[in-house]
């Protein structure tokens, strides 16, 4: 998994994500700005390539995660930020080869090729993501979800919060673990 922010913040905000979706391409930079802004917030990232953007989306998934694995948690969320930039969008794919992407000064763009085309671990983990946010009914992307790292309690965003309503969010989840407490004594 890979995580923007505090690695040991006390709240995680999780995001199911499809690197083709319009929307999720508008809340980026909305979510780095609020993340950098709440020091007890992280954002951790779940692929969630839906079935109408096609091949391109579980392209780009498996890209993104191959640049992680190869460039490290820095360079996952700067492919990220890059396939945003270059995507068509709802399925259009990427309007520029990989090596025009800007990661090249970290990856050589031939082992990120063969990480995307043959690297089943790789494979795995986007498939794994996409079941598990099926498990959880979630079909739409973004979806959002609060875990407090604290409690493990985790409640779903009806959207992306502003500061005010996420510190709301953050204070109701903190406050049921000591309701938790007050109802087992």
């Amino acid at each position: 998994m890979f995580v923007y922010g505090n690695a040991k913040a006390r709240f995680t905000l999780i995001e199911y994500a499809d690197l083709e979706c319009p929307y999720c391409k508008d809340a980026f930079p909305q979510l780095k700005q609020l993340v950098e802004r709440q020091d007890s917030l992280n954002w951790q990232w779940h692929h969630l390539p839906l079935a109408m953007h096609g091949e391109a989306a579980v392209h780009e998934a498996r890209l993104v995660t191959c640049a992680g694995w190869l460039g490290g948690n820095a360079m996952f969320w700067q492919a990220v930020e890059a396939v945003y930039r270059h995507s068509r969008g709802n399925g259009g794919g990427l309007a520029v080869p990989i090596d025009h992407l800007g990661l090249q000064s970290a990856l050589s763009s031939q082992h990120l090729q063969d990480c995307i085309q043959d690297n089943a671990t790789v494979r795995r983990v986007v498939a794994e993501q996409t079941a598990a946010a099926a498990k959880k009914r979630i079909d739409a992307t973004p979806t959002f979800e609060l875990r407090d790292n604290s409690s493990g309690r985790v409640i779903r965003l009806p959207s992306l919060l502003d500061d005010a309503g996420m510190l709301s969010a953050m204070d109701w989840l903190a406050s049921q673990e000591g309701a938790d407490a007050q109802q087992r004594q």
